[in-house]
């Protein structure tokens, strides 16, 4: 089984979180042990990923009324802008621990992206998959179900048969100016959405200084 420590659950919840603006050169994602391309989306960007360039960057994470960081979210553009590459770390008593990794890709039919995560880094014996797309007042929207291997514990839920299990999340970001993006994070439970955690629902990203725009 998964430890299952409160920070890694906040994390995990919003399975989630973000992209930026920024120079005019094609970069690629950074991995754990890779190097760094820095991001160059600009407001401007065009094409299919133009309505997402808000949230390309690195951002803190953190409760809406403030308070210190509980996490990161760092979403880089892959090679001449062909996808989003999406990574998140908890807080660990100040240490970054990464937690999960996966891309958003664009989907030519249904006009929109495509996600598929990796949220158990340690043996990936947990997915998420599902889209990302664009609301009518132009916030973005996160539907995604998580899929959890036998003996692994999702957030409110008993460990996992033999035949696995899923839970249903959904999230949304609305920018709130060039460094602030306002996000809540749902679970579906009993045919209704709530908080994935107390205070989920309200939560906002930071640009952190110095990060790719």
């Amino acid at each position: 089984m998964i430890e299952r420590r409160p920070r890694v659950r906040f994390m995990g919840a919003l399975g989630l979180v973000v992209l930026a603006a920024g120079a005019a050169s094609a970069t690629e994602p950074r991995h754990a042990e890779g190097r760094v391309h820095p991001g160059a989306p600009s407001a401007s960007t065009p094409g299919v990923y133009a309505p997402y360039a808000f949230l390309v960057g690195e951002w803190n994470l953190v409760a809406e009324s403030g308070g210190p960081a509980l996490g990161r979210a760092t979403l880089r553009w892959g090679p001449e802008r062909s996808y989003i590459w999406y990574a998140s770390s908890f807080l660990d008593d100040g240490k970054l621990v990464p937690h999960f990794e996966g891309i958003l890709v664009w989907n030519g039919v249904r006009k929109n992206l495509d996600m598929l995560i990796a949220m158990d880094l340690r043996g990936g014996r947990v997915q998420e998959r599902g889209s990302v797309s664009v609301e009518s007042d132009g916030s973005v929207l996160r539907d995604i179900t998580a899929t959890y291997s036998e003996g692994v514990q999702p957030l409110g839920l008993p460990p996992a048969g033999p035949e696995g299990t899923t839970a249903h999340f959904r999230q949304t970001f609305r920018a709130a100016g060039p460094n602030r993006v306002l996000t809540a994070a749902l679970r579906e439970e009993a045919g209704r959405w709530v908080p994935t955690f107390p205070g989920s629902d309200h939560l906002a990203m930071e640009r952190r200084p110095g990060g790719a725009r």
